[in-house]
């Protein structure tokens, strides 16, 4: 766990004890990943985790966590109820993706994110494009206006196979953000959410150019990461650290999702 996903579990009213075994544990790293001061623990060895005393503690703890702990006082789907924004989904389809399966999992973890928001023409719009040797549009704004319709149009994506141009599904939600396409700029915020697998095929000469011309007509990035894509260029796209994520498998983006739509919705 890493100090900004340490933050983000305790401003989701997550306890966090922190344990640290052996001599070259970062007792800093572990101060700040853990709630508090009296929630680090250390240990010279493993066996030593296996101590009944230790255990004990521990169970002991977690009871005093538990009562003293506090979810937020306002869940994420109620954040979003009255959300307005154009918020535009960019899939990877390309072959590291792996399969139809696989591609599935992304579209339901988008449908996860829209079924928490107030979907209508005079609040949230939402878009998508899918990508792989080139990025299409399957859904313009001006036609995301009703949450089924739109869970069901993304249910219906065909999976393809090819690279991974991102800077294509850039290009191709900037166009998708202009009024003509049902884009509201000036008048709501504007947000594009990358959702990738893999390092861009076009990275040296297009995605972060046509990242910065997105973030420059006012949209927001978020990225999403998936084990093989880079994390660093996932940074360098995304309009500010918190709205970068990454996990190690696709079966995992529904343990985002939380994390996800409260940045959205801030």
């Amino acid at each position: 766990m890493t100090l900004l996903q340490a933050q983000r579990a305790k401003d989701n009213g997550v306890y966090v004890f922190a344990v640290g075994v052996g001599k070259d544990v970062n007792d800093q790293e572990l101060l700040g990943i853990a709630s508090g001061p009296e929630s680090v623990i250390k240990v010279n060895t493993y066996e030593e985790l296996r101590e009944n005393e230790l255990q004990d503690k521990l169970i002991d703890w977690t009871c005093e966590a538990g009562e003293k702990t506090t979810l937020p006082p306002v869940p994420p789907n109620v954040q979003c109820e009255k959300k307005k924004a154009d918020i535009m989904f960019a899939i990877d389809q390309s072959t590291s993706i792996g399969n139809r399966k696989n591609f599935r999992i992304e579209l339901d973890f988008v449908n996860s994110l829209i079924k928490e928001l107030d979907v209508a023409s005079d609040q949230t719009r939402i878009g998508a494009v899918v990508f792989s040797d080139d990025s299409e549009r399957r859904l313009e704004l001006r036609d995301g206006i009703n949450r089924e319709t739109v869970i069901d149009t993304i249910q219906k994506f065909k999976y393809g196979e090819g690279n991974t141009y991102i800077g294509k599904a850039f290009a191709d939600m900037r166009e998708g953000f202009l009024p003509a396409k049902g884009g509201r700029p000036g008048l709501v915020p504007q947000i594009a959410v990358l959702i990738t697998d893999g390092a861009a095929t076009d990275q040296n000469t297009n995605a972060k150019p046509e990242a910065d011309k997105l973030k420059n007509s006012g949209v927001e990035i978020f990225a999403i990461g998936v084990k093989g894509a880079d994390r660093k260029d996932l940074e360098r796209y995304a309009s500010r650290p918190s709205n970068v994520f990454f996990v190690d498998d696709l079966n995992a983006l529904n343990t985002i999702s939380d994390a996800v739509l409260t940045e959205l919705c801030e």
